[in-house]
């Protein structure tokens, strides 16, 4: 054994994780200038969405080459060794995260009603497809950008290294503390995005794939942010209806949105319980990373 492999002579866990992020470092500036110059004729760079989902566009294809990279080049495994790949039982885990999610948003309209005055407004009228379709698109490609990043091979790496609670915990508290520049993000907010990156990390080790986070994950962003119209960890986006919320925002969140508030913690809380006990499909392949 030595300070870089092991006893079986595979580089170390740590290692593998500082060569994820040296090989996405140069893929990003990369990537960057390449799609912005693509792009330059049709992306304004002063309308706050278009620059969004540009970069959550650059931000998810840079980790996808990467996570490649080191499945292909340094595991020599398959894109499925990490949870990525329509296997069988991938649509059953993608639609039990939207059914959690939906539940966990329903919980949440009930919670701020009954320790705030919450009234919900129509205002998709107003609202052009155009953004709409966008939108929807920024928090797709969102969504796959987060879970790629925080619950795929660095996470993975991470908890065959030093097992699965130390990995979940670290990954879940970068996850978080990338959230703390938000508008309107508190430490509340922070914390409880800590939370939010442990549940969704258990349903990785749940099922060891990515499609039950990504669907609980997608399906809290649009549920919230463009059905019933909360702001999305600090920032408003288009939605069918706006729901106004009053009262103390240490408990409801306030300008953050759920996600800021107590009534955040306890419906993570709910949520990593429902994720660890409901009879969700458990994927099976011999080339698992972990």
């Amino acid at each position: 054994m030595s300070l870089f492999f092991n006893s079986r002579y595979d580089l170390r866990s740590g290692w593998k994780f500082a060569l994820f992020l040296a090989v996405l470092i140069p893929i990003l500036i990369g990537v960057g200038l390449g799609l912005r110059i693509l792009t330059h004729s049709f992306v304004d760079p002063y309308d706050f969405l278009h620059e969004v989902a540009l970069t959550e566009s650059i931000n998810v294809v840079s980790v996808a080459l990467a996570t490649l990279f080191m499945a292909r080049v340094v595991e020599n495994f398959s894109l499925r060794a990490v949870g990525v790949g329509f296997f069988r039982g991938w649509a059953g885990n993608l639609l039990a995260g939207f059914g959690i999610a939906a539940g966990l948003i329903a919980l949440v309209m009930v919670v701020s009603e009954s320790v705030g005055d919450a009234s919900v407004e129509w205002t998709a009228p107003g609202i052009s497809p155009n953004r709409m379709a966008l939108t929807l698109g920024m928090l797709i490609i969102a969504a796959a950008f987060e879970e790629l990043l925080f619950r795929g091979y660095p996470l993975q790496i991470l908890m065959k290294g030093m097992g699965f609670w130390p990995g979940m915990i670290l990954m879940s508290c970068i996850f978080g503390l990338m959230h703390s520049n938000n508008q309107n993000a508190s430490r509340l907010g922070v914390f409880n995005t800590i939370v939010a990156g442990m549940m969704l990390s258990l349903a990785y080790l749940k099922t060891r794939s990515l499609w039950l986070p990504y669907g609980i994950h997608l399906a809290w962003n649009v549920g919230t942010g463009m059905v019933v119209g909360f702001p999305l960890s600090g920032f408003g986006v288009v939605s069918l209806w706006t729901t106004h919320i009053s009262g103390r925002p240490e408990i409801l969140g306030g300008a953050y949105g759920p996600e800021g508030g107590l009534v955040g913690t306890v419906i993570f809380l709910a949520g990593a319980i429902a994720v660890w006990k409901l009879p969700i499909t458990r994927i099976n392949y011999e080339d698992r990373l972990y």
